[in-house]
């Protein structure tokens, strides 16, 4: 990745109070990273087909696409007339021994209800993941959403309110899943990462070349 790259992950970093930012192609891009790395092998935290994921009942299509094509099930929750974002009581009735994640969508960049969402992934042991492509920006209770979970997602897109006519970013604040992030965005490449040799002798088999 070049250095310009580098510079506006670090500016987005920066700005927004992330540790680390994964650019890509598009905010749809960054979604299905998003999702191909919690499914990775390498992840210690990996789903597996079947998996369910809580959804809000108004979401884009690429919200959704990844999660089907790695063989998650979306389930999907009713929305608030007030807010349009994802109802939390009606979080608490979706949940099954298959529910390993909710992906909250801040619907025009009015936050949902994170405090509560956050509750309800640590009493379930949930991962929390979010999709504010149109939320940039969007601080709740004097945060910016985006940095909530375990990752989440903005998109460059012409009609979003910051654009840059396309492009998207994946961010974390977990180490391990920002790694896993680059090699699955280089199709296996790992010198843009930190941990290099920790790659190299895990799989001594491949040429690091």
């Amino acid at each position: 990745m070049g250095p310009e790259v580098e510079y506006f992950e670090k500016k987005i970093c920066d700005k927004f109070g992330f540790k680390y930012a994964v650019t890509s192609n598009s905010g749809s891009s960054a979604n299905l990273l998003m999702i191909a790395s919690l499914m990775s092998n390498l992840n210690s935290k990996k789903l597996k087909k079947g998996d369910e994921i809580i959804v809000p009942a108004l979401a884009w299509s690429t919200s959704i696409f990844p999660i089907t094509q790695y063989g998650l099930v979306p389930v999907f929750v009713d929305c608030e007339l007030d807010t349009m974002n994802i109802t939390i009581k009606e979080i608490q009735k979706s949940i099954t021994k298959k529910t390993k994640a909710i992906l909250a969508i801040p619907i025009y960049g009015n936050p949902c209800d994170m405090k509560e969402i956050q509750k309800i992934c640590k009493k379930y042991n949930l991962i929390l993941l979010e999709d504010t492509c149109e939320s940039m920006g969007t601080k709740y209770n004097k945060r910016y959403l985006g940095g909530f979970g375990l990752a989440s997602t903005f998109s460059f897109y012409f009609s979003h309110h910051i654009t840059c006519l396309e492009g998207g970013v994946t961010v974390t604040n977990d180490f391990e899943f920002a790694e896993i992030m680059k090699i699955i965005r280089s199709h296996g490449w790992i010198r843009d990462i930190k941990e290099k040799k920790k790659w190299i002798s895990k799989f001594p088999e491949i040429n690091p070349n």
